[in-house]
């Protein structure tokens, strides 16, 4: 045997599998055939033999008063080889019909004959009696048909229909031959078509093991193949779906590395330098020491700020948090967060707008960094203008709106599609300042997700930007 066929018929195998499958379905149909063929088929002819007699009988009995009664009598002896006697209660032939036509004028069956076919239906007041009776000198059987048809110018009349049961033994011995050989071929053929049927199965599955083993190898360039039933056309598109994710989170990690690094590098080297410079220099000047340790103190802030966002990110995608909606008023968080970033920047003018019911479902402390992460991006890129606006207004009795618009120089069109995306800071295109983490609006998009409202921002170039939510209450 080959090595590469010998790997296929493993325990676990498609093929191997396919076998025990389709000669254990081979040898249910093999033992069903076998049991209605051979064992049973001597009781489904009997019974299928009375069971048409007695129809034949039952009919004639209904058909006794009509004008084509003796027709119909002699069409059902002819056609189905049977032998039926009409007989009154004094044993008179009326219709002695057969399949031989004996003579029409018969001597009256003897009482112990008449008694045989029909005492058991007038003790018991039976329509009609059917029963098989062996004949020891024939070999086989008789099928009797027993019944009362009717009552005619105050005489009562019965019929008899007999049929000879041929014995099937012959047949039997035939089809036992017939099936050994036709279980033979199954079975061989069974075999055959399981190694080919499993061969064709396993092909797709080996080509995507092996596209697997390759990713596995860290070639992330794979693409899965499918090309055959929908199952694996389905897997395949699942794999491929898979892997585009895998190369997304491989890229994310090295943006993320690249990105963090940068970040905690830069305050950590301007922290370094400014403390050797109040070492070196500044220790004395006052003014100068104060400038240094205000510089200082805005970079320990801003790695404090990113430290806070990749926590927040964090527990965002893991879902460490349980998220817990429920109603409350957005006019609310919105005061609190006007009046913290008043405190903190003086200088800037923060309009409020409300307008109508503002009570909305969510979670209030997701919502509330929702907010704040819009201040503070508005407040960041509002330019010159100083000046930033906030609107909550109620659009519909089942949503609410909130827009938070400053008057910067705003945001190209190219930008806004990836303004959402972490580290994205618009300003690499050097027409917006580059400023904070770049996590912010990624912290938004998250929280906005995850609360399913609808969300984005209007912008135009030299007039400033609009970032707004349409909450649900």
């Amino acid at each position: 045997m080959k090595k590469g066929l010998y790997k296929e018929i493993t325990k676990g195998s498609i093929l191997t599998k396919l076998w025990k499958y389709f000669i254990v379905f081979a040898g249910i149909i093999f033992l069903m055939l076998w049991l209605l063929q051979i064992v049973f088929l001597n009781y489904f002819y009997e019974s299928m033999k009375l069971k048409d007699v007695a129809k034949i009988g039952t009919n004639v009995q209904e058909k006794f008063k009509d004008e084509g009664f003796k027709e119909l009598v002699e069409n059902y002896s002819l056609r189905k080889s049977l032998t039926i006697k009409v007989v009154d209660e004094y044993g008179n032939y009326v219709y002695p019909i057969s399949n031989a036509f004996e003579e029409s004028i018969r001597p009256p069956i003897s009482k112990v004959e008449f008694d045989k076919l029909f005492s058991k239906i007038q003790r018991e007041n039976l329509k009609y009696n059917i029963w098989a009776q062996k004949v020891q000198k024939m070999n086989n059987s008789v099928l009797t048909f027993a019944g009362y048809l009717g009552n005619a110018d105050g005489v009562r009349y019965y019929i008899s229909i007999q049929s000879i049961l041929e014995p099937v033994d012959f047949a039997i011995d035939i089809l036992r031959k017939q099936l050994l050989i036709v279980s033979l071929l199954s079975l061989i053929i069974s075999m055959i078509l399981s190694y080919f049927i499993s061969k064709r199965l396993a092909r797709p599955i080996e080509r995507l093991s092996e596209t697997a083993r390759d990713m596995a190898g860290g070639n992330l360039d794979v693409k899965f193949v499918g090309k055959s039933y929908d199952e694996i056309n389905n897997l395949s598109r699942a794999l491929n779906l898979a892997t585009e994710e895998v190369n997304k989170t491989l890229e994310l990690r090295k943006d993320l590395i690249a990105n963090v690094s940068h970040d905690l590098k830069t305050p950590l080297t301007l922290i370094k330098s400014y403390g050797e410079m109040i070492k070196d220099i500044s220790g004395d000047n006052k003014e100068m020491r104060e400038k240094h340790i205000n510089v200082i103190i805005d970079e320990a802030d801003h790695l404090t700020d990113l430290v806070n966002n990749l926590l927040d990110i964090s527990k965002l995608e893991s879902k460490l948090e349980d998220f817990n909606p429920f109603e409350f008023d957005l006019k609310e968080i919105i005061e609190g967060e006007v009046k913290r970033f008043k405190s903190l920047e003086k200088d800037f003018q923060i309009k409020t707008t409300y307008k109508g019911d503002l009570k909305i479902k969510g979670d209030p402390q997701r919502i509330k960094q929702v907010v704040y992460n819009l201040i503070s991006n508005a407040i960041k890129y509002s330019g010159k203008s100083k000046k930033i606006e906030i609107k909550a207004e109620e659009i519909s009795k089942d949503t609410v709106r909130f827009d938070c618009i400053d008057f910067g120089i705003g945001i190209s069109q190219e930008e806004i599609e990836n303004i959402w995306e972490r580290f994205y800071r618009a300003g690499d295109n050097r027409t917006r300042p580059r400023v904070g983490t770049g996590l912010g609006l990624f912290i938004v998009k998250s929280i906005l997700d995850i609360h399913s409202y609808a969300y984005g921002v209007k912008s135009t170039l030299g007039k400033g930007s609009d970032f707004y939510f349409i909450a649900k209450k």
